[in-house]
């Protein structure tokens, strides 16, 4: 995987759950979606700019976009993706019909206990987990440590059903039941912050050592955080040249809202900093640790390519490979 700017897109506002942890205002997640350009057009907007790119699809929940697969499928032609999911959306089906796998960095599934239980949405969650995983996707399930989440951690743990795949506990930040998170964790529930993170490193452990670099939203090390999560002002950053931030419209920012725009992708416009800068803004926290590190800012990244390069697709050898073992077991 080769690509030159990675852009965390917020492809709409909508979503159809209404977790309480969420950093958007319930009216913010029942705006009507609207789309601003057909999947041709957003994708011949971004290969104008002469870059390739890694876009993070988010949101809302980015599945229930209009016309979703064919957008991800126009996009992958010369881009690759990742998404932030819900795996509630039928589109999801079509989805691993449809798109290379190769073409998708990573899917961070998102499992929402309690919203999941209130919509009766486990089935459907395990369903396109299987789906994705058996299609040979790069997958894996966070989930938002809240309080009730530590406390009933195994109970949580066994609502994924798809075998070794369990979920990895993701930092609880802003205000939460009138507390501020990190900070508020007690001890106890530091501890079983800790000891999900653990066995999450560990299942995972060969996935995340096949990986030529992370997922950008990379919880594995969130227990590292639960004092609180560090500051990068006036830290040297790579967003703006290497990282972007992109609104429904086609606005892009450097990260926050509050730094300066720099064009849009639909109207053309866009321009990259030329280089690394120092931090002038506050955004989510793992997009800041990622570009602060020199890894990955500098040249453009490239993933290695396997020494021998096979004539068949990796995820046409994973789906034959699923269907022959369901024969053999019959």
């Amino acid at each position: 995987m080769r690509y030159d700017i990675e852009a965390d897109w917020q492809l709409l506002n909508t979503c159809n759950y209404r977790c309480d942890y969420c950093f958007f205002p319930g009216e913010v997640l029942g705006e009507k979606t609207v789309r601003y350009g057909t999947p041709d057009e957003w994708a011949d907007a971004f290969s104008a700019t002469g870059q390739t790119f890694l876009l993070h699809l988010t949101g809302g929940e980015p599945s229930a976009y209009p016309d979703f697969v064919d957008l991800c499928a126009a996009l992958t032609r010369h881009h690759f993706i990742s998404l932030n999911s819900n795996l509630t959306q039928a589109s999801l089906g079509d989805f691993a019909r449809s798109i290379d796998p190769a073409r998708v960095s990573v899917i961070n599934a998102g499992l929402h206990p309690d919203e999941r239980t209130r919509r009766r949405g486990l089935e459907i969650f395990n369903r396109n987990l299987a789906l994705l995983h058996e299609a040979g996707f790069s997958i894996f399930v966070s989930v938002v440590a809240t309080p009730q989440v530590l406390e009933a951690a195994d109970e949580v743990a066994r609502q994924v059903a798809v075998p070794g795949v369990v979920p990895v506990p993701k930092l609880l930040r802003g205000s939460y039941h009138g507390r501020q998170y990190p900070d508020a964790y007690d001890a106890a529930e530091r501890d079983a912050f800790r000891a999900m993170s653990c066995r999450a490193r560990t299942a995972y452990a060969d996935w995340r050592a096949a990986r030529s670099e992370p997922p950008t939203i990379d919880p594995f090390a969130d227990d590292d955080f639960l004092t609180g999560t560090p500051t990068f002002a006036d830290r040297t950053c790579a967003a703006g040249s290497r990282f972007v931030r992109i609104e429904p419209q086609g606005d892009v920012f450097r990260c926050g809202s509050d730094t300066a725009p720099q064009g849009n992708i639909l109207t053309r416009t866009f321009a990259p900093l030329g280089g690394p800068s120092p931090c002038n803004s506050e955004y989510c926290f793992y997009f800041c640790r990622k570009y602060t590190d020199q890894k990955y800012t500098g040249p453009t990244f490239t993933t290695p390519l396997p020494a021998t390069p096979s004539l068949v697709p990796p995820y046409l050898v994973k789906r034959v490979g699923t269907a022959l073992h369901r024969v053999l077991r019959r």
